[in-house]
């Protein structure tokens, strides 16, 4: 396998013996998690998942270690780390066994593995999240952050979740108190304030069929766009408001002291960071305005 520079392990990637297994595997779990790869040349789809690790390794720039057990040189190792087969993955944390995999496996996977060694527990949870929320599925997001909670009840960024929750969920009152919880520092806590703001706005419009009935037989009425937008927004239909946002923006930027692009700014907050929507019409917003 191509792993090595000049002769010389690559850092994030090294061999395992008995020898150096107390030292480099055990030890050094305390400070960084250590997945070991169990392989032998003779099993081509063990020195393959090695081959992947490895490359994985060095793009996650030493999150974590990778140990190579090639079990053709020393099979001592198999017994202890309950290795039965060829390809093994076995996970070193704290100076413990923390998870084990066996047989091939995905690039997906292995990521996912990674991802679970190397991620915050909020970034976990976020992960988790997206999974319910790109379906609209609100009350399986929430049970999620209700399990998070009754193991970090105190964790903020646990909190900004379940406060944007439960405001998706129609339990505003709930929402508030839960944000007010939550130290103005938190990151993401302003996506809860901004949703929050938006739906007191929405609460008092006519019913969504009705805005746009209104807008389209005046799409040139700045606050019908508006209206539209809000109510949108506060639906989750974020792409529409934000076409109608951008609309406002570039035909009356008057209306509502520049209502248009605050609205924008608004969306781009709740849909979060890394939001290619929120990119896309970054783009456009900037294009408009220099």
């Amino acid at each position: 396998m191509e792993r090595r520079v000049n002769g010389q392990d690559t850092g994030h990637v090294f061999d395992v013996t008995r020898e150096n297994f107390q030292v480099d595997v055990i030890e050094a779990s305390r400070d960084h998690p250590v997945v070991l790869i169990f392989f032998a040349p003779q099993v081509p789809s063990s020195t393959e998942l090695a081959q992947k690790m490895s490359q994985l390794a060095d793009a996650y720039s030493g999150a974590f270690r990778l140990g190579l057990v090639d079990m053709s040189q020393d099979p001592g190792l198999a017994q202890p780390m309950r290795v039965q087969g060829l390809p093994s993955i076995r996970v070193v944390r704290d100076g413990g066994l923390a998870n084990a995999l066996d047989g091939p496996q995905t690039e997906a996977e292995l990521r996912q593995l990674i991802d679970e060694l190397t991620l915050s527990s909020s970034e976990l949870l976020r992960e988790r999240l997206d999974q319910f929320m790109e379906h609209k599925d609100y009350a399986g997001a929430l049970r999620v952050v209700r399990q998070a909670l009754e193991e970090e009840p105190n964790n903020p960024a646990f909190l900004v979740e379940f406060a944007d929750l439960l405001a998706l969920t129609g339990k505003i009152e709930d929402a508030r108190e839960v944000l007010g919880s939550i130290p103005e520092s938190t990151e993401g806590r302003s996506r809860v304030v901004i949703r929050l703001e938006l739906m007191a706005q929405a609460d008092g419009l006519d019913q969504l069929d009705r805005l746009r009935e209104v807008y389209q037989n005046a799409p040139n009425e700045s606050q019908a766009c508006y209206s539209l937008a809000v109510k949108l927004a506060v639906t989750n239909e974020y792409e529409e408001a934000l076409e109608l946002a951008l609309t406002l923006l570039m035909n009356d930027r008057e209306y509502g002291e520049d209502a248009g692009r605050k609205l924008m700014l608004q969306i781009f907050e709740l849909l979060g960071k890394g939001s290619g929507l929120s990119q896309k019409f970054r783009r456009k917003m900037f294009n408009f305005l220099h």
